[in-house]
């Protein structure tokens, strides 16, 4: 039975290239990176001093990540222009969780860790110096899906995934699920990511996955990590079509079942998501696919590998660019931006390129889109999450007429 149709309503985003879709969405066809020198904290000693990041998000008394995900969900809803009982209407959110200031969690680790016996009452006095700074709310993944659904009134299904880098996709995944399954008419969903700040950089700094010249360049035959970024991408998706053109049509989620944070050298995983979303979508061919393409030595190589095989004869006629070149590395955020860019190609018919690749590692050879956009008519398209833990997710999105 063919499953009931889900629509894109909306789009909306904010990522380092811009505070909406339409202004990142220009800056990345340009081909331009946001990555430069990290200001908001000292980086002295860190194993790299850059980031994509976006400094305006950020205040005393805000969750970061709450703030780049309510502007994007605000855009997401506008542009849909839907009228949804708030009953029907249902929240999917990617999320990791929050984190404190880094100058309070330092205290409070000082507070316990004098003597050999943990103090409470001297944590307790600390924390209540720092209040401001260490809230429960911040470091619950929860906490943004909750603050959408006040923002919007929704009383329908709420949901958070946190599945590190698939998170976002994997979101999107579940409001898919929900709306042909009849749980809601309509579906805000996405993913939001702030890392940025000195445990991640100093946590995938020990795990060596970041670049250690500051370049993020999937697919490039210099490529030595990735480079971490930020940001939001908040979509509306429905069960009624309204003046869409988009289409999400076919879904495959699998698992390595490897390793944390490597992923199964011979991408039998990789390819069954693929080839799932695709079979599902009733697919064989696919005009573009945006890759995970974190700019990591294997993950491009398996991914770059498993298109090859998906793909087939049809493989040197898909286009295929990764963001994260540009936007760095967002996390949670990455599958939902990734997903946006595949949306505004096949309603648009623009590619964006993969910003910093200029000599493609024959390892990962595909036809890449490199420079600026390419613009051709986008039937259907494949957006790749290939997370930490070996969590794969593959979204196939098709025009429809």
């Amino acid at each position: 039975m063919k499953p009931t149709g889900v629509f894109v309503r909306g789009v909306g985003a904010w990522t380092p290239l811009g505070s909406d879709w339409p202004s990142s969405f220009e800056r990345l066809c340009e081909g331009e990176s946001a990555i430069a020198p990290i200001e908001s904290f000292d980086v002295e000693g860190f194993p790299t001093r850059v980031g994509a990041c976006i400094t305006q998000c950020r205040s005393p008394n805000e969750d970061p990540r709450v703030v780049l995900a309510v502007r994007a969900a605000r855009e997401a809803w506008s542009r849909a222009e839907i009228a949804v009982q708030p009953g029907r209407i249902g929240i999917f959110v990617g999320a990791e969780a929050g984190r404190p200031v880094f100058s309070a969690a330092a205290e409070l680790a000082a507070a316990c860790t004098e003597g050999d016996s943990f103090d409470q009452g001297r944590f307790a006095r600390a924390g209540l110096r720092r209040w401001r700074e260490v809230r429960a709310g911040w470091d619950s993944p929860a906490a943004v899906a909750s603050r959408l659904a006040s923002e919007l009134g929704a009383t329908g299904p709420v949901q958070t995934v946190s599945l590190a880098c698939a998170s976002g996709a994997m979101a999107i995944v579940a409001a898919v699920r929900a709306l042909r399954e009849g749980v809601c008419d309509a579906a805000l969903c996405g993913g939001v990511g702030a890392d940025v700040d000195p445990f991640t950089l100093a946590g995938f700094g020990l795990l060596g996955a970041l670049s250690a010249r500051g370049v993020a360049r999937p697919f490039d035959a210099r490529r030595d990590g990735f480079v971490l970024g930020e940001g939001a991408a908040m979509m509306v998706l429905a069960r009624e079509r309204g003046d869409s053109s988009v289409e999400v049509c076919g879904l495959g989620c699998s698992s390595d079942a490897y390793h944390l944070t490597a992923p199964e050298p011979s991408g039998a995983a990789a390819r069954r998501a693929m080839s799932t979303a695709m079979r599902e979508a009733g697919v064989d061919r696919l005009d573009c696919v945006q890759a995970h393409g974190t700019s990591t030595l294997l993950n491009d190589a398996v991914e770059a590998a498993s298109l090859r095989e998906v793909l087939g004869s049809n493989c040197p006629s898909t286009y295929v660019s990764s963001v994260k070149g540009a936007l760095g590395h967002p996390i949670a955020a990455a599958g939902a931006i990734g997903f946006a860019c595949a949306a505004q190609a096949v309603a648009s018919g623009i590619i964006v390129p993969t910003a910093g690749l200029t000599s493609i590692d024959p390892d990962c050879a595909l036809r890449h889109v490199t420079g600026q956009a390419v613009h051709q008519t986008v039937e259907s398209a494949m957006v790749n999450s290939l997370a930490f833990g070996g969590a794969n997710c593959s979204i196939v999105l098709r025009r429809c007429s």
